[in-house]
């Protein structure tokens, strides 16, 4: 009896290992260029500590502050142990998800007592969800399976002491809490949840303790844990927020939120079934909404109420997996709420931003399945192993896609054909790669799609003046400049190329002539300083956002 307990834990650590058995084989891709490979924090002689007073992005200055410092110090502490070898990363992040995966189905266990098989599907689930990748997958997505094993880990501890547990268990989840805030942000709605929980619990007779008593243990176990994070964030950062750019900062209120009501029915398809998948979503992968009778929009208008309904609802009212499943949807709800843009974001819509909140769509998948097999025996049984096993389909094939840059945006643009960051990447990567034409027809379809983009005008201009094409460097960066209304962000990058070809016979007076009035950060007029050595190509990047 005594080994069958230990079954199901061994199935979901098993399936999420198995899933993922490709990673290894992966390298670095996207963001781990900038937060591992170029971070000194990481790669550096200093101090691991050093993370707890420095930027999530080492490069990014002031226009772009995110901070989470356990990530990054568990990524020095990894460097310090093997150097810059991407299939330990990648083996650590399968780990880490091994582990979560553990939790949620420890959290399935306590949000649908009584139902072992509805805890074991969920955690199954939860283990070769293919939306996962972006956060597996991704060496820096590690930053949202800590965010989760930690996040789950302390409403497990809140979860025993509201049901009678010592002081240690209290303590148990601020520490959690805590922790799971230096990971990443994504563990910041856990607080509303377990606030929620409380009702529950005293419904179903499971809370020990008074309300007043439930009152300061929810402030120890959380609020004083998310004051600490804030003074230590702001003594790093001196915000609390970060200034990144808005998604629909020059949309209105009523487009917006028909554009989020889309992205919401998105999620809720790629939760059902993770495909297609991508590692980007922004300008123009997500069309800017203009009517509620869009198809995604009218889908969202619809399925995102009931979900909510039944969030609500089903706790309240219903018992066993109906109410298990409630809250399952709840735990979805509240930690989706940073994805609404209710915060502003750089992109509309990311994967990883799902993965702590997916817990929640998994338990209550797991507790509908879980009575779709008492009912329908047989059949019941088949539709559950179907849908596991596809999604653990979907998810070994999508690891493989994050083998390198060159393969991960070559899908994307497969997928969004309209991504102006997709093709501008994979034009940089198949640059990196010495194949430079493909790369100069990658970075042509980008400006197709947004024309005035600068950063990817000159990452064209810097492979053409790599291959010799001095010429093509200099109209498309001049055609760059006559977008901008002749004051580009760089004047001095254009007047290098014209100098060259020789198109203008003094580059001083090149710059200062387009430099009078040229935008310096954050759109701010300033005057722009000639430099006189070429920069390298730089890397376009995607929007790390939330």
């Amino acid at each position: 009896m005594s080994a069958r307990r230990f079954l199901a834990p061994a199935a979901v650590v098993l399936a999420a290992v198995l899933v993922y058995a490709g990673s290894p084989w992966n390298g670095f891709t996207l963001d781990d260029h900038l937060v591992v490979e170029s971070n000194p924090v990481v790669t550096g002689d200093a101090p691991v500590v050093r993370a707890l007073v420095e930027p999530w992005h080492p490069h990014a200055g002031s226009a772009y502050l995110v901070w989470r410092p356990l990530t990054t110090m568990s990524f020095a502490l990894q460097w310090r142990a093997h150097g810059g070898e991407a299939w330990a990363f990648h083996v650590v992040n399968v780990l880490l998800h091994a582990l979560a995966s553990l939790l949620a189905f420890r959290l399935a266990r306590a949000l649908v007592p009584g139902r072992p098989r509805a805890a074991m599907l969920a955690g199954v689930a939860f283990a070769v969800h293919a939306i996962h990748t972006d956060a597996v997958s991704s060496i820096v997505g590690r930053a949202e399976v800590l965010a989760a094993c930690f996040a789950f880990a302390s409403f497990l501890a809140w979860h025993r002491w509201v049901a009678g547990g010592g002081t240690g268990t209290l303590v148990a989840a601020g520490i959690a809490f805590l922790l799971g805030l230096l990971g990443k942000e994504s563990a910041g709605p856990l607080p509303l949840f377990a606030a929620a929980w409380v009702f529950v619990a005293r419904r179903r007779g499971e809370a020990a303790a008074r309300p007043g008593r439930l009152l300061a243990g929810w402030a120890a176990a959380f609020a004083l844990p998310a004051a600490a994070y804030a003074v230590a964030r702001w003594n790093a950062l001196d915000t609390l927020v970060s200034p990144a750019g808005h998604y629909f900062a020059d949309i209105d209120a009523w487009r917006a939120f028909l554009t989020m009501a889309g992205v919401g029915a998105r999620y809720v398809a790629l939760l059902v079934v993770p495909w297609p998948l991508a590692p980007d979503y922004s300008f123009e992968s997500i069309p800017i909404a203009g009517s509620p009778l869009e198809p995604w929009t009218a889908a969202g208008l619809v399925l995102l109420p009931a979900a909510l309904a039944g969030a609500t609802a089903l706790p309240a009212l219903a018992r066993g997996r109906a109410a298990g499943a409630g809250l399952g949807l709840a735990w979805l709800a509240v930690f989706m709420l940073p994805a609404s843009n209710v915060v502003p974001l750089t992109v509309p819509m990311a994967e990883r931003l799902v993965y702590v909140g997916s817990a929640g769509a998994c338990i209550a998948a797991g507790a509908a399945l879980d009575a779709t097999i008492d009912r329908l025996r047989l059949p019941g049984l088949v539709l559950a192993a179907t849908w596991i096993v596809v999604l653990a389909a979907l998810a070994a094939d999508r690891d493989r896609a994050w083998r390198d840059d060159a393969t991960l945006w070559t899908d994307a643009v497969a997928v969004h054909p309209r991504s102006a960051l997709g093709w501008a990447n994979l034009g940089q990567a198949l640059a990196a790669e010495g194949r430079a034409p493909a790369a100069v027809a990658a970075l042509h379809r980008a400006l197709e799609v947004a024309p005035g983009k600068w950063e990817f005008r000159v990452a064209l201009a810097d492979i053409l003046h790599q291959s010799g094409l001095h010429r093509d460097e200099a109209d498309a960066l001049r055609e760059g400049a006559r977008l901008a209304g002749g004051v580009p962000p760089d004047p001095a990058r254009l007047c290098a190329a014209l100098v060259e070809v020789g198109d203008v016979p003094d580059p001083t007076e090149c710059v200062r002539e387009h430099s009078a009035l040229s935008p310096g950060p954050h759109g701010r007029r300033s005057r722009t300083t000639p430099v006189e050595t070429r920069t390298p190509p730089s890397r376009p990047a995607r929007p790390q956002g939330h």
